[in-house]
């Protein structure tokens, strides 16, 4: 028997150069549409003379959808020698019927948004799809609007995204144009209502609406109420505000309904946007966390106020879902937040500060339950000090430390405060903690004290000038340890700085208003006091101050929280872009 021939291999003996094959077969078949060969149809497109184009039908139905339909079904067009389309130009057909032929097409600026409509209107999918792959890699200033209505003319949602996202990321330049004037009134809010419009302040998006409305007020006036509805009213600035609220009477005015009974109606009430834009120019923000606000309104100490200097500009996140009385940041200042609630053994733990009601979980308990205790992070631990315990039906103060270790979930003891106190202020500086003032009992104190986790020891400072507890502190620019407010002889006002090089103390101009158990942070390179409570007079404080360090001096800042409140955690963290 002979042997049979082993081939290389199994592939090398039915491989063919389909590349080399298709080139030949496009080349043959371009040569008879050319000469007419074998053609047995004529289109005909508008402003042509008598002369058509010669092609064949079974090429024609394998790229159309449309002239599938037209010759293979039962109609009058299907035995047509000529075919006319009234609705396609002769230079576009010719394109079209070329690429059937060739499957080779030329697009550029001039051409592509009239064989995209034809196209379409063909139902030749490849070319359909390269014409939209060509606008989105050539979008610009002066033609994303009409890409826009092409997109949505012809429900291709992809690219309507891809438009709105082009005028969103160049918004600024945008506006400045005529094509920004001509925009309808819901291509505007899908623009507007976007966490990605890239704009450094809210002022500046509000204004772009004012303006797009003066250019037709009357055709447009009875639109603004839903554009209104899109504005971060939190983030405009005070003067914007009150532009906005002018506005906003107008529009109430122009609706067929007549006015709303309450802003809310118009603006969306609760679904009102509270997250600040991508784009707005904050890097740190202070987080007011819990605590309590006047007369002890419950619905204060399950919310979390953001407060950005930059901005500037005061907003709510959604609620938590236990209220709280503290709050420190660990880590990088943006990647881990810990609630402590006062009074309790319970710690919690969020990692988001944008969605603080969810990501939740328990992590271990504090050694021993207390409240009104200072709180501060140092080396990536947490550090909870002195404070009230309850033993039986008395509250007395307590002398204990403990840590939090993160790495393991796990408190310990370290060692104790020299003395009994409860309502201190406690704050971390160069590797150490600095614990200030409280109250032992009924009786106010001066005493500050310095704890080195290296040595685990206490060690006595200079007294503070003035005894008082409920007040906070925070390290300046300068280096200096601001303490702030509390109560005390009347000292709600009082501001006293700590030198750590000389171990003296320096008095410092007083706030605006009493504050005790105020929040205290310090934001590009400035001191701001918030909140607190008016120890004399009992009411709280919505009321933000500012420090001036080289002229000594507080102000009352342009924002407010949204609720008077005290006895809050107050944490700075940094803001994460996308």
């Amino acid at each position: 028997m002979p042997k049979r021939r082993r081939s290389l291999s199994p592939e090398l003996d039915v491989y063919i150069s389909r590349t080399a094959l298709t080139e030949e077969f496009l080349c043959g078949m371009r040569e008879l549409q050319e000469t007419g060969t074998f053609c047995d149809v004529v289109l005909k497109g508008t402003g042509e003379s008598s002369v058509g184009i010669p092609c064949h039908r079974n090429v024609l139905t394998v790229h159309s959808a449309y002239f599938r339909a037209a010759f293979t079904q039962d109609w009058k067009e299907s035995t047509q020698q000529v075919y006319q389309l009234h609705n396609i130009d002769s230079q576009t057909l010719k394109e079209l019927v070329g690429f059937a032929y060739t499957l080779d097409i030329s697009l550029n600026g001039d051409n592509v948004e009239r064989i995209l409509i034809a196209a379409q209107f063909l139902q030749i999918t490849p070319v359909a799809r390269m014409c939209w792959d060509y606008v989105e890699k050539h979008l610009h200033l002066s033609n994303c609007l009409t890409v826009h209505a092409l997109a949505t003319n012809y429900h291709n949602p992809n690219v309507v995204e891809t438009a709105l996202s082009f005028i969103r990321r160049h918004f600024l330049e945008f506006v400045e144009g005529e094509d920004f004037l001509q925009m309808d009134a819901q291509q505007l809010v899908n623009v507007v209502t976007s966490d990605e419009l890239d704009v450094p302040s809210e002022d500046q998006m509000f204004q772009a609406v004012m303006r797009w409305l003066e250019f037709d007020r009357p055709g447009r006036l009875p639109h603004l109420h839903m554009l209104l509805g899109a504005v971060r009213v939190s983030f405009l600035s005070v003067q914007c505000q009150q532009d906005y609220a002018l506005a906003l009477t107008s529009a109430s005015m122009a609706l067929p309904q007549g006015p709303p009974e309450s802003v809310g109606e118009l603006t969306g009430g609760e679904t009102e946007n509270i997250i600040p834009r991508q784009s707005y120019s904050a890097e740190e923000v202070i987080l007011c966390v819990g605590g309590r606000g006047q007369d002890n309104q419950p619905c204060v100490a399950a919310t979390v106020d953001v407060f950005s200097p930059s901005i500037p500009a005061v907003w709510r996140l959604n609620k938590l879902r236990n209220g709280v009385c503290g709050a420190v940041v660990m880590r990088d200042s943006s990647s881990l937040v810990i609630f402590v609630a006062s009074g309790v053994r319970t710690v919690q733990r969020n990692s988001r500060y944008t969605d603080l009601c969810n990501e939740w979980r328990r992590l271990a308990p504090l050694g021993i339950a207390r409240y009104s205790e200072g709180y501060a992070t140092l080396n990536d631990r947490i550090y909870v000090a002195g404070g009230y315990g309850v033993r039986g039906a008395a509250a007395h103060p307590l002398t204990s430390v403990e840590v939090y270790d993160p790495n393991d979930d796990s408190w310990s003891a370290v060692a104790s405060l020299p003395v009994r106190r409860a309502s201190l202020a406690l704050v971390a500086c160069d590797g150490r903690l600095y614990a200030f003032g409280g109250e032992n009992g009924a009786r106010r104190c001066r005493a500050a004290f310095c704890y080195d986790p290296s040595t685990n020891s206490w060690s006595r400072l200079a007294n503070m000038p003035t005894a008082r507890s409920y007040c906070v502190a925070c390290l300046a620019p300068s280096g200096l340890i601001y303490v702030v407010g509390g109560i005390g002889q009347g000292r709600g006002r009082c501001v006293e700085a700590y030198d750590r090089a000389t171990n003296r103390w320096i008095r410092k101009g007083d706030l605006v208003h009493p504050r005790s158990n105020p929040g205290c942070a310090c934001v590009n390179g400035k001191l701001y006091v918030l909140g607190g409570h008016h120890h004399e007079e009992l009411n709280s404080h919505d009321s933000i101050e500012v420090y001036d360090e080289d002229a000594d001096r507080w102000a009352l800042h342009e924002c407010r929280l949204p609720q008077a409140r005290y006895a809050f955690g107050c944490v700075v963290m940094k803001v994460k872009r996308e």
